[in-house]
């Protein structure tokens, strides 16, 4: 029981304490924070070492039932560790309304009047009890301080220690057996190249199966531990109170998930209902749009190619709306740490997503623009090649060179696109090149020669046949362009190759030189230039001729012999 002058000394403190505080605030005056009723009629246990021996079930004064608890605890192993105390039999001594429990000249505590209103028993044979349970707490206590008790403690903690490198060594040698047993199967299906799966890898299941044992071998070892370290810490009275909390700190966790997944199951059951739902419209939507790409189903105004596409947007856009749909069934989702992570990642997202968000809108529109399709050939700003993959992202070019070109959708979209592929399939692709000729050889035979070369060359389309367009006369050459049909607009490179070749073949063979005749008047005496086995026999290049001013001259007996007769595209020169 406090005394008197214990109390008013606490009174004292209380209202200079509240006066301090009305000067510092100035505002008005504040009352003490109030008392919690429930925390001084709340029962607290009497702990010794971690162990309960009784409870307090009822505060006294100012004092609550936690507070009243520890003091008594703490007074109790006072009476342990004092060892001028020899005799520690606890007595009562009966006072003015309470009792109290002596061990020498030690209080240890008083049983009020509202202890025993709490229980609901008299006052001295609750004090009687809690006296023989306090005595034989300071006996046991003392027993266990004994040298004889910590040796014998000694060695049953180095014996435990034993038991528990034994049982570690034994979970190492099964776990690792079970490891070596599951990966030896995949080994031997390895060599099997036929049961390859893109799934189910050997690899990759030896790695999940491997990771499965460490985890199952990580908790055992974990479980192991908690009980040596348990058992191990209760034989010594220091550690005592640590093993009986070692125990509860590792099952604590575990009950909690569990009461946790016991209350959740409803929202779980409501969440696999909406997985399942989702799961089955994607799956219909895809066989939906799968159909229409295979030409199952046809549509007028939806191409097949649009359709992979088209159904992975409205995968997302499922996705999505399964996720809103879900959201509120979602662990913790009602809690505020929750939504504010959920707001703070949206802002991450939305700040750093602007790039990609542009591109997915590009690709979009690309997809829906009809501007190529993969194996179209294109020429997509710098890049000239082949179309590989596109996806929301980005554009794949794939040149003629085996460079692999990724083009951002949002650049794509900005860029003009020449697709070659698109009209070869149906009106067929325009494959032109241009030679200059002089004047002096006819444009009718020109005209012939190119369309001669573009007949023989593979991959030119006879109908429509190819045509020739002089597109400019020029001052010393006219510009003749030969146009040709192909349908293969991936093959447009080594169609090109062809005609040039057939071309420079075709006028060789009429003597006509593809060059252009930048001269006025004379060529020099330079020969043409034909290759020498399509010159004409007895092929001598004209020599110079020199004119002077005046008279004639007298004719020579004989003069230099001349060129049977001159190519095409060049005027025989007179001689000298």
């Amino acid at each position: 029981m406090p005394s008197p002058d214990r109390t008013v000394v606490t009174r004292v403190t209380s209202l200079l304490l509240a006066l301090i505080l009305l000067g510092s605030n100035g505002l008005a005056a504040q009352t003490p924070p109030p008392r919690d009723p429930e925390a001084e009629v709340r029962p607290s246990p009497v702990l010794i070492e971690g162990e309960a021996i009784f409870w307090i079930t009822a505060g006294s004064g100012p004092y609550t039932t936690q507070y009243r608890a520890e003091r008594i605890a703490a007074r109790i192993m006072e009476a342990v560790h004092d060892r001028t105390l020899r005799d520690p039999s606890v007595i009562v001594v009966e006072t003015d309304g309470s009792s109290e429990l002596r061990t020498g000249p030690r209080l240890l505590m008083v049983v009020t009047a509202a202890d025993a209103t709490s229980i609901g028993a008299a006052r001295q044979s609750i004090a009687t009890q809690y006296a023989s349970v306090i005595e034989q707490a300071i006996r046991a206590e003392r027993l266990r301080y004994a040298p004889a008790t910590l040796l014998k403690s000694g060695v049953f903690g180095i014996v435990a220690t034993l038991i528990f490198a034994g049982v570690v060594w034994v979970l190492l040698r099964l776990t690792g057996a079970l490891r070596r047993r599951a990966a030896r199967p995949a080994q031997a299906k390895s060599a099997l190249e036929v049961l390859q799966d893109e799934v189910l890898q050997d690899d990759r299941v030896a790695r999940v199966t491997g990771s499965i044992v460490f985890a199952v071998r990580f908790v055992l070892i974990l479980i192991v531990f908690d009980l040596y370290l348990t058992f191990v810490l209760g034989l010594f009275p220091w550690t005592r109170a640590v093993s009986h909390k070692l125990l509860e700190y590792a099952l604590a966790p575990v009950r909690a998930v569990g009461a946790g997944l016991v209350g959740y199951l409803p929202k779980l059951i409501f969440l696999i209902v909406i997985g399942a739902v989702f799961y089955g419209l994607i799956k219909l939507v895809g066989v939906f749009f799968r159909s229409i790409e295979r030409g199952r189903l046809v549509f007028p105004n939806f191409p097949a190619e649009w359709a992979d596409p088209t159904n992975k947007i409205v995968r997302v856009l499922l996705m999505a709306f399964g996720l809103v749909v879900a959201f509120p069934y979602l662990p913790a989702s009602e809690s505020p740490a929750f939504a504010g992570v959920s707001v703070f990642l949206g802002v991450l997202v939305s700040l750093s997503s602007s790039t990609a968000l542009s591109n997915m809108i590009a690709g979009i529109v690309i997809t829906y623009t009809g501007a190529f399709r993969i194996g179209d050939r294109v020429k997509l700003g710098d890049a000239f090649g082949d179309i590989s993959e596109t996806s929301l992202l980005a554009t794949r070019v794939r040149t003629i060179k085996n460079e692999t070109i990724t083009i951002p959708n949002s650049i794509a979209l900005s860029t003009a696109v020449t697709n070659y592929s698109r009209e070869a399939r149906t009106r067929g692709l325009i494959l032109h090149t241009t030679v200059t000729i002089g004047y002096d050889a006819p444009w009718r035979q020109i005209h012939d020669l190119l369309i001669e070369a573009a007949r023989n060359t593979p991959g030119v389309l006879a109908d429509p046949p190819p045509f020739v367009w002089q597109t400019a006369l020029n001052d010393f050459y006219v510009s003749y362009e030969i146009n040709a049909y192909t349908a293969s607009a991936s093959e447009m490179i080594d169609i090109y190759a062809a005609l040039h070749s057939r071309i420079q073949d075709s006028f060789y063979a009429a003597g006509v030189e593809i060059m252009s005749p930048h001269f006025t008047a004379v060529r020099d005496g330079q020969p043409m230039a034909i290759p020498q086995a399509f010159r004409p026999p007895n092929y001598r290049p004209a020599p110079w001729r020199v004119e002077t001013e005046g008279p004639e001259p007298a004719p020579r007996s004989s003069s230099p012999a001349q060129p049977a007769s001159a190519p095409a595209g060049h005027p025989r020169k007179p001689a000298p």
